[in-house]
């Protein structure tokens, strides 16, 4: 009886643990559960306007933006375009990228295109962007319509 005892109460520790290793989203008492990265920071606008193409991004409250990982490019391989102009961000110092500068709260960012110039109606974007927990997220890519007014 003592094998048949052992076997049972492994098997029933081994179901223990395997669930409690799988069920990723549990976390500790008073712990907070940390948001996706796309709850984190959401494009919420790409739009054409009269100046080029405009974009905003809504960065949730104990989560920031790295500036030096955003890009744009064509999502049609097209021609290259010009430089993203982006506000300057806070300073920090990141242990992996040294000095950076970050956003939180809120992004808004300008293409702009010279009048006449041709401007893509898809995007391919790129950014990257940490918790203030001490987690941070694999570069995210979307590609994007470009809504007109």
């Amino acid at each position: 009886m003592p094998l048949i005892r052992l076997i049972l109460l492994l098997s029933l520790l081994g179901t223990s643990l395997g669930s409690r290793a799988l069920d990723l989203s549990r976390k500790p008492q008073g712990e907070s559960t940390l948001l996706t990265a796309d709850q984190a920071f959401q494009l919420v606008e790409a739009r054409r306007d009269p100046g080029g193409i405009h974009l905003s991004w809504l960065i949730a409250p104990g989560y920031y933006l790295y500036r030096h990982r955003l890009a744009v490019e064509p999502a049609d391989g097209g021609a290259a375009l010009p430089a993203l102009r982006l506000p300057p961000g806070q300073p920090r110092h990141d242990e992996h990228f040294g000095d950076v500068e970050i956003y939180t709260t809120m992004l808004d960012a300008d293409l702009p295109f010279a009048a006449g110039q041709r401007v893509p109606t898809r995007l391919r974007l790129r950014w990257q962007g940490c918790a203030e927990a001490g987690v941070c997220y694999p570069p995210v890519t979307r590609t994007v319509d470009i809504a007109t007014p």
